[in-house]
């Protein structure tokens, strides 16, 4: 499997201001992160997934509470010009890039997928987002409660745990949901951005 080809050659340099880090392109990235599958750390499909939940969840948290989560479960201490400080800049670039898109240009937000063949796959952002939303903790209750129907259930189809959560829609429907899943993520986050955006302004 490869990164969806419209953001697999991109060079991240975004950030709110204008601001930049130096950094690598989002293939290298995933690669270097994934490497053998060991060490605890994860792709950029993964890590796009955390992200959003973090953004656009209702929780403001620090880079310091979500970092270590994709760097083997410990903050990462690279040193100045190092392959890895760029490596750590291409996911806070990515980072400021999803928040200022959120905020500022929400037409432009897509997320990150895997791609195989001309399919594309959105477990791995799933469990990402999953990750984060977990970092958030009560505050998520009532988002995923909501009724008739959470706006994040495009997400929730693809956790087996989350998808219990949605209870109240008939398993036609998850099918569905899932089947559709690729196409309606990216709204779903808007969605949640929007609806959450006071809530984290006050924190």
């Amino acid at each position: 499997m490869e990164l969806e080809s419209r953001t697999g050659s991109v060079v991240p340099n975004g950030g709110r201001g204008g601001m930049s880090r130096p950094a690598v392109p989002y293939d290298e990235l995933d690669e270097r992160l994934r490497g053998d599958g060991h060490g605890g750390y994860v792709g950029l499909s993964a890590i796009d997934g955390l992200i959003a939940a973090v953004v656009a969840g209702p929780v403001v948290i620090a880079s310091t509470g979500w970092l270590p989560a994709i760097f083997g479960g410990k903050m990462p201490q690279a040193k100045p010009g190092s392959l890895e400080e760029r490596i750590v800049n291409t996911v806070l670039n990515r980072h400021d890039e999803v928040e200022a898109l959120l905020s500022d240009a929400p037409g432009n937000y897509r997320p990150v997928f895997m791609h195989d063949k001309g399919k594309l796959y959105v477990d791995d952002w799933a469990v990402g987002f999953a990750l984060g939303l977990g970092m958030g903790g009560e505050a998520w209750g009532p988002i995923l409660l909501a009724q008739p129907r959470p706006i994040v259930a495009p997400i929730m189809v693809i956790n087996p745990q989350l998808s219990k959560m949605l209870f109240r829609v008939p398993p036609s429907e998850r099918r569905k949901l899932r089947a559709t899943a690729h196409r309606h993520i990216g709204p779903a986050v808007l969605q949640l951005y929007a609806m959450t955006r006071t809530a984290r302004t006050k924190q």
